[in-house]
């Protein structure tokens, strides 16, 4: 027979999710970085074409990708799917 006891939690999880601020702050310095981070490979792929090509045909529409980048990691990241 198990010993059970009721002080100890059993709904721990190994891995919590991804950190919204760290996805954040991948995503500045690699644009994408923070969607694979946070489990959206395509997205993180397509991030990274998209500001690539911002930044090669002119610093303003690239800058615009980037942050936009940035604030889709962090949402991407808070609104991980839980398990």
């Amino acid at each position: 027979m198990p010993y059970y006891d009721d002080d100890f939690p059993t709904d721990i999880r190994p891995y919590p999710g991804p950190i919204p601020g760290i996805a954040a702050v991948l995503s500045v310095i690699l644009p994408g970085l923070g969607q694979v981070y946070a489990g959206r490979l395509l997205a993180g792929g397509l991030w990274f074409l998209a500001t690539a090509a911002g930044y090669s045909l002119v610093l303003l529409p690239g800058f615009l990708f980037h942050v936009l980048c940035t604030w889709s990691a962090y949402h991407s990241a808070k609104n991980w799917e839980r398990y």
